[in-house]
């Protein structure tokens, strides 16, 4: 069986999908009635038609590009972001890997799947909200699937309180994870742990639709050398600018000194 990483923010995608049909509703309706009227109402209605196709075509398009992302789109970004903290670090099997908010378990089992005597955990509060059934029995089944059950574990945390002791994993993992903490300190705690329990020397790689200019800042004044930054190509180019900026995937890849 393929694994499942399920769908992200299920409510959103949700949200835009309601959307969708709202709008072609409206516009079905308005146009018909149009169609029955003369004049000024004859013309707004038509007006109305236009907006609902709009706004019933945006809702439907994000919805679309949501599935896909969560389906296909965020298995070859984990291969992308897995491959700049190689570069950055060349990994020789044996590391010890953390996947932070880890979800159903794509980071973790990606990253499990470069190991050989190494190991893959990942931590998460395992909120629903989130990712549509986001459980450690999910991302442990998705490890079996994958072939790499004997080489993660999974256990429950919070990101801004990580259960692991100083320089404890050679990689530090985090995708799309942070921006759902509201409060900025709070996000800068989150990275904070992050970067504790990263070893002297380890590559941390923080993914997210948002914030990046933040979490540059910060990772800069911290230590970390040679920021790299991966900007997710046309693809974020163009959901950045339809989300007006709120959801725009890109990832900071650095080194621990």
């Amino acid at each position: 069986m393929k694994p499942d990483y399920g769908i992200d923010a299920p409510g959103v995608r949700r949200g835009m999908f309601s959307a969708g049909i709202v709008g072609a509703a409206i516009l079905i309706v308005a146009l018909t009635t149009a169609g029955n009227t003369s004049g000024a109402l004859s013309t707004g209605l038509t007006v109305i038609a236009m907006l609902a196709g709009v706004a019933g075509a945006y809702g439907f398009g994000m919805a679309a590009y949501m599935t896909y992302g969560s389906r296909v789109g965020k298995q070859r970004t984990r291969e992308r972001l897995l491959d700049l903290a190689n570069q950055i670090a060349p990994w020789t099997g044996d590391e010890n890997v953390l996947d932070v908010g880890c979800g159903r378990g794509l980071m973790m089992v990606g990253a499990a799947r470069r190991l050989t005597t190494g190991k893959a955990v990942g931590v998460d509060l395992w909120h629903a909200e989130d990712q549509a059934d986001n459980s450690p029995d999910a991302a442990l089944e998705n490890a079996r699937r994958e072939g790499v059950q004997d080489r993660v574990s999974v256990e429950t945390g919070d990101a801004r309180v990580l259960p692991f002791g100083d320089a404890s994993f050679d990689v530090v993992l985090s995708h799309w994870v942070v921006h759902n903490i509201a409060e900025a300190a709070d996000r800068s705690r989150a990275v904070d742990e992050m970067l504790r329990v990263l070893k002297p020397g380890g590559v941390i790689v923080l993914a997210d639709i948002a914030h990046q200019a933040e979490y540059q800042q910060q990772l800069t004044a911290r230590g970390v050398a040679d920021v790299r930054t991966y900007t997710g190509g046309w693809e974020s180019r163009i959901i950045g600018a339809l989300s007006g900026g709120s959801f725009r995937p890109q990832a900071l890849v650095g080194r621990r000194t």
